[in-house]
């Protein structure tokens, strides 16, 4: 493990063959690069069996290795690297190397150690199911709704991936709150479309009037597919009422595949806008919500904290992450970090740089 962190070049013949068929060692370098270049260089590697630690300058970074009965590496993976130092402002800067504009914001305790363009609306993908999913716990606690609650499927509902719930048959019955926790814990976007239509749009554009007419998430793949440039671009440009007008056209054309969907940003003439501060103060209100309480998603999962919870959202260009959490002492935390441009986002290494800087919460006072 030390000379993949020391040496100036991998050598192949580190690697054994299995290994090397599924992972180049260009793949690796570029890895270890850019740990080294977010995290500083080697200080020690701490080793117990096939697992252990790199130490390098700012992070430690957790990590499982197999070798070959020639010592070879056949197996390799590293871990969220764990900060050894707070300063999430370092951190925060970083996280420049997004393509595009970017948004950063770390809340601990009511207090932003580190914020960047944290009240600039920014493209946030299926991170505004926050939105859906605050409108629904409203409808819970209003008695509107109960989580018991079962509805069947609607052929309208039907979306693209993510999810599972496009597998299933018109007329399917689902309780809402399987809807809800589909929707936050696999970015189920069918189940999106189904809590949208029981809770109608204007229960989400109440709480997020920028984003009226509220979006449906076949209604956004219907204008990113190819050959609706021209209603997307009205979309774009025009006022709520005009675009109501574009999305009941839009209703009754069918769903495109996912072959049809543009490899280009469409983001600034169809997508859902959130702040940075504002996904703080959705996932920091549904802390207590069942959607948000399922299995920790890893890349946040911080042992001994009481809760942590998390949703993000990706499209061509644009990358959301944000997480919340109560630390072991009490602490609330939220961080966020959004990306948009016209190219895919570093997806790896801004997630990598997202953990490291959520987890920095832990060391900063």
């Amino acid at each position: 493990m030390g000379r993949l962190f020391v040496g100036p070049s991998l050598e192949s013949g580190w690697f054994a063959p299995s290994f090397l068929s599924v992972v180049g060692v260009d793949q690796v370098t570029a890895l270890v690069s850019g740990l080294k270049g977010d995290f500083g260089g080697l200080v020690a590697v701490h080793e117990h069996a096939q697992s252990g630690r790199v130490e390098l300058e700012r992070a430690e970074v957790p990590f499982t290795v197999t070798l070959d009965g020639t010592g070879r590496i056949a197996g390799l993976f590293f871990g969220p690297p764990q900060p050894t130092h707070g300063d999430p402002a370092a951190l925060a800067e970083r996280i420049a190397s997004a393509v595009g504009e970017s948004a950063v914001l770390l809340l601990v305790d009511g207090k932003e150690l580190a914020s960047r363009n944290a009240g600039a609306p920014m493209a946030v993908g299926s991170a505004v199911k926050l939105v859906v999913l605050k409108a629904y716990e409203e409808a819970i606690r209003d008695g509107t709704l109960t989580r018991d609650r079962v509805i069947p499927l609607d052929a309208a509902d039907r979306s693209l991936p993510t999810g599972v719930l496009q597998r299933l048959a018109p007329g399917t019955p689902v309780t809402v709150e399987t809807l809800a926790a589909l929707m936050i814990q696999q970015s189920d976007n069918t189940a999106t479309d189904a809590l949208i239509r029981l809770l109608g749009p204007a229960a989400m554009e109440l709480l997020s009037p920028r984003n009226t007419p509220f979006l449906t998430t076949g209604a956004l793949f219907r204008l990113a597919a190819k050959g609706a440039e021209a209603k997307r671009t009205a979309y774009g440009a025009g006022t709520p009422e005009e675009r109501r007008v574009i999305l009941d056209e839009l209703a009754g054309v069918s769903l495109p595949s996912p072959s049809d969907l543009l490899p280009r940003a469409t983001w600034r003439d169809a997508e859902w806008y959130l702040t940075a501060r504002e996904q703080c103060g959705l996932l920091l209100e549904l802390r207590d919500a069942p959607a948000l309480n399922g299995s920790p998603e890893p890349l946040v999962a911080v042992e001994g904290w009481r809760w942590t919870g998390y949703k993000g959202g990706s499209e061509f260009g644009v990358l959301n992450l944000s997480a919340a959490g109560i630390t072991a002492d009490g602490r609330p935390v939220c961080a966020v970090l959004t990306a948009n441009g016209d190219r895919p986002q570093p997806e790896d290494r801004l997630a990598r740089l997202f953990s490291t800087l959520f987890r920095s919460a832990e060391k900063s006072r």
